[in-house]
């Protein structure tokens, strides 16, 4: 592109006139965008900053007014279990994953079933109407609930919020009690399923048990017995217990009388045995009577008396006489005693075998009747045993069945694994809504916006506003700042113009350059009033000027031939409109190369002839990238001046034409920043203005 200016030149300021500078080839230079000016953003876009602003305020306070709404929140809590114990057993049903089964469990509880369920259960003060849930009131409160995990504890919250207390608490418990349910019923799946079967088997033994026991009552009315013993039990039937009793008492009875009849021989042995047998049986008969003991012992009291008396006694005292005669009468009446004693004691063994005779034959008809009647109902009574073990068996099975029912309705009689914890209360009055907060931060971000749309539109504005964006695309700063005539005094815009005639003045005398080509990069950039103004102050200068407005031969109705390739372009004098410049070859100033001086082209002759003539030739020419024209005069021309006008061209007109002139080859190239307004002009050109303002008012 094209260098910067020379050491001699300082383009900082405005007011130190760099030169021209020479066309050298070099890269172009990373163009950048302009650091962003906040306050100067705002400044030149505070209408549109304050209109963001205001919309930003107004829909951020409708959005805000929605927010800020009375807030009511009742939540229940639930308790999860990490485990499913059970009641009745220490082990663990079911053992999960606890973080995944909790987040089960909250797309549960946000299921549409449970919340149809619930909607279902609501009275009609609260949901004002009855029957089924309707889609949109499912689809309405599934959107206001809020269930999350209370941190890392084992508790769940089920929260619902509203614009009204009223019935909040209400639908969030009966909510809570439908989840609960559906929890529990699918911790104990098939629960009354199996109650169902269970009692149902139940209800089939209990039959078969009213059955059994009443076939076998039955029987024991027919066998005539109260209970059927079973073997297990007794080891004999009731029939054998009777029989084996009668047997017993056969057994005694026969003993008895065998017995009686050897004790009645023995007493009637004596003929056999001697005097001693019977003696011997008659003591122990008279022992055995107590009658006769009595009599025997009053007997042998008066017996021994007498002895006693005899004792002392002589035999033929009478004492002694009688107490003898009485002794023998004692002894007479002891063995008389003996003998009845003897008497009766047969008599009562005859009785008693006779007895005995008879008791055996009772029994022995008695057994034989019995096991008659043993021997025909046998089958009968083989069923009644049969039917005994049969009903323990059907009991036993009962009893199973009965405890299984009665722990599986403990099961589900008990709280599970999940269970409500806290109920909902009716909340006492709205959540804090942070108006003040939002409201602040509302504004903070309104304001923000706005001044980010400001930004925004100087980042996106292409447009040249200052030197400092001319220095960013063409590489150096510009030769020249004009300001808006419109918006400045006449004194305050002849300065700067001034400066740009020194810096005319400088580039005549340093590099001896004397035509200057102005052109600008587009159309409206006001290239005539500054050659013009700018020629007035070279006057001011002492310098001779020259100004030739370069325009198409049509424009004064000459036209070309019907052989020209394009319109013949006419130079034209400032002072002399309707004549055109005289084409004729003129010598060239000794600073001219030979061959500029030899140039074939009469439009070259001309612009070296009035170099020649005058100190400083000023070129009105049309703008460069939609003149050939111009371009070729770019080309005959000592320097080329580009007339950019301040908040109008843009950074890529700009670049195009300092491109299209590095193309040409020019000598030399400078840039006027042309109508700068007070609004975009940079820091330090505000600065100067301010000076010149207060110099202006107090001289």
């Amino acid at each position: 592109m094209l260098n910067r200016m020379p050491t001699t030149a300082t383009p900082a300021t405005p007011t130190n006139t760099p030169a021209f500078t020479h066309r050298r080839v070099v890269s172009k230079p990373g163009w950048r965008r302009p650091l962003v000016s906040v306050l100067g953003s705002i400044r030149r876009h505070w209408l549109i900053a304050l209109c963001t602003l205001a919309i930003f305020l107004v829909c951020g306070g409708y959005a805000l007014w929605k927010k800020v709404k009375p807030i009511y929140e009742a939540h229940s809590v639930v308790y999860i279990s990490p485990k499913f114990s059970k009641i009745l057993a220490s082990d663990s049903q079911v053992e999960v994953p606890y973080d995944s089964y909790v987040q089960d469990q909250i797309q549960t509880a946000t299921s549409s079933n449970i919340i149809a369920d619930a909607i279902a259960k609501l009275p009609y003060s609260i949901r004002h109407r009855t029957g089924p849930a309707l889609p949109y009131e499912i689809q309405e409160l599934k959107k206001s609930l809020e269930v999350n995990r209370m941190g890392t504890s084992n508790q769940m919250s089920i929260a619902l919020r509203g614009p009204s207390p009223a019935g909040l608490a209400d639908i969030v418990n009966t909510l809570t009690d439908s989840y609960v349910q559906k929890a529990k019923s699918e911790e104990f799946y098939g629960l009354d399923d199996k109650l169902n079967n269970l009692n149902h088997e139940k209800d089939l033994l209990q039959k078969q048990i009213d059955q059994s026991m009443a076939e076998q009552a039955t029987l024991m009315q027919q066998l005539g017995t109260a209970t059927a013993s079973t073997p297990e039990s007794t080891g004999t039937n009731s029939y054998e217990s009777t029989l084996q009793k009668l047997r017993d008492q056969l057994a005694n009875a026969r003993t008895q009388r065998e017995a009686a009849e050897a004790e009645l021989d023995s007493l009637t042995d004596r003929g056999h045995n001697g005097p001693g047998v019977l003696n011997s049986a008659d003591g122990n008969a008279i022992g055995a009577d107590s009658d006769s003991s009595r009599v025997r012992n009053a007997l042998n009291s008066r017996r021994a008396t007498l002895l006693d008396e005899m004792s002392g006694l002589r035999p033929d005292h009478p004492i002694y006489r009688q107490d003898k005669q009485e002794l023998a009468s004692i002894e007479q009446m002891l063995n008389n005693e003996k003998q009845k004693s003897g008497t009766r004691v047969q008599d009562k063994l005859r009785q008693d075998i006779a007895r005995a005779r008879n008791l055996e034959q009772q029994l022995t008809q008695e057994l034989n009747s019995k096991t008659h009647s043993a021997t025909s109902p046998a089958p009968k009574y083989q069923r009644a045993m049969e039917l005994g073990p049969e009903i323990g068996s059907l009991q036993k099975r009962y009893d199973t069945i009965n405890d299984r029912i009665r722990d599986l309705e403990l099961e589900g009689n008990s709280p599970g694994s999940i269970h409500m914890s806290t109920k909902a209360l009716e909340p006492l009055g709205p959540e804090e809504n942070g108006l003040i907060l939002y409201s602040a931060l509302l504004f903070l971000l309104s304001l923000v916006g706005a001044i980010g749309a400001a930004v925004v539109i100087d980042l996106l504005d292409n447009r040249i506003y200052t030197p400092s964006d001319v220095e960013r695309v063409v590489g150096f700063h510009p030769l020249g700042v004009l300001l808006n005539d419109d918006e400045f005094h006449q004194d305050i815009t002849g300065e700067y113009y001034l400066r740009l005639a020194a810096g005319i003045d400088h580039a005549v005398r340093s590099s001896g350059a004397r035509t200057f080509l102005f052109t600008s990069p587009a159309h409206g950039s006001g290239t005539s009033t500054v050659v013009r103004k700018l020629s007035d102050k070279l006057h001011d200068l002492d310098l001779r000027t020259r100004i030739i407005v370069a325009t198409p031969a049509e424009d004064n109705g000459s036209h070309s031939s019907n052989s020209s390739p394009r319109p013949e372009f006419v130079l034209k004098h400032k002072d002399d409109q309707n004549k055109p410049a005289s084409l004729a070859p003129l010598a060239m100033p000794r600073t001219r190369k030979s061959q500029d001086a030899q140039a074939p082209n009469p439009m070259a002759r001309t612009v070296h002839h009035a170099g020649d003539q005058y100190d400083v030739v000023l070129i009105d020419a049309s703008p460069l990238p939609i003149s050939a024209n111009t371009e070729y005069l770019a080309r005959v021309a000592d320097a080329i001046v580009l007339v950019v006008k301040s908040s109008s061209t843009t950074r890529q007109e700009l670049d195009r034409a300092a491109r299209l002139l590095d193309r040409l080859e020019v000598a030399g190239v400078a840039v006027v920043l042309n109508k700068v307004s007070l609004e975009r002009a940079d820091n330090a050109l505000k600065m100067e203005l301010t000076r010149y303002k207060q110099s202006f008012r107090h001289p």
